[in-house]
């Protein structure tokens, strides 16, 4: 075809080459292996999420590790975070009760719609090739939208978190530092090492003006 419009078209058109099509097959999973990846980080930060939420609403949050420079942060509406993370654990553990069903992997530890119940059932779920397992059911794959859209919501109500990743550079020399939630600093992936959203500005700061 590229030949016959190069050549100036003339001429019978040639018959266009059929179009690949990709086919399913029963057992196969209905979400790729990268896909999978992504929902795992999906639910992994959505727990993240939900336990920074939490601990705001309860007023648990140290001052001391979020360097902002003057004021306060508005105490979030407990009862309106409250009534969101119990939603959000009961369709979590909805997933995981019928996942289990699936697998046959026995019922889960019972109790309430808890933190703790809403974090072993994250864990459960993103388990090294379970997830994979759980989405090969098209009833399961619902799993999908229910992490990314609680993860963005969450997110947006976590609001003023500093960006994920910072260009300063560790004393390791990598750069290399993410924002860890639950901590409340700037990680090092490769040695562990933590620092302050104010310290890390102060090291961008500081080798930009070399």
């Amino acid at each position: 075809m590229d030949e016959w419009v190069r050549a100036g078209e003339a001429g019978e058109s040639p018959v266009e080459p059929e179009v690949p099509a990709v086919r399913w097959r029963p057992g196969e999973p209905l979400v790729c292996g990268t896909c999978c990846g992504t929902v795992r980080a999906w639910l992994l930060e959505m727990d993240a999420f939900a336990a920074q939420l939490a601990r705001e609403a309860d007023g648990f949050r140290p001052p001391s590790k979020w360097s902002r420079v003057s004021g306060s942060r508005p105490k979030p509406d407990v009862a309106r975070i409250g009534e969101l993370l119990e939603k959000l654990t009961g369709g979590l553990l909805d997933f995981e009760d019928r996942a289990r069903v699936w697998l046959r992997a026995g019922s889960r530890p019972s109790g309430v719609r808890s933190a703790v119940a809403r974090s072993r059932a994250v864990g459960w779920l993103t388990e090294s090739g379970r997830l994979e397992s759980v989405l090969v059911r098209e009833d399961l794959v619902g799993l999908v939208d229910f992490a990314r859209s609680w993860r963005q919501a969450l997110e947006r109500l976590a609001g003023d978190e500093p960006p994920a990743w910072t260009p300063a550079r560790c004393r390791c020399g990598e750069r290399r530092f993410n924002w860890d939630v639950k901590a409340g600093f700037y990680v090092c992936s490769s040695c562990g090492t933590h620092v302050s959203e104010r310290e890390a500005s102060a090291r961008v700061e500081e080798e930009a003006g070399r």
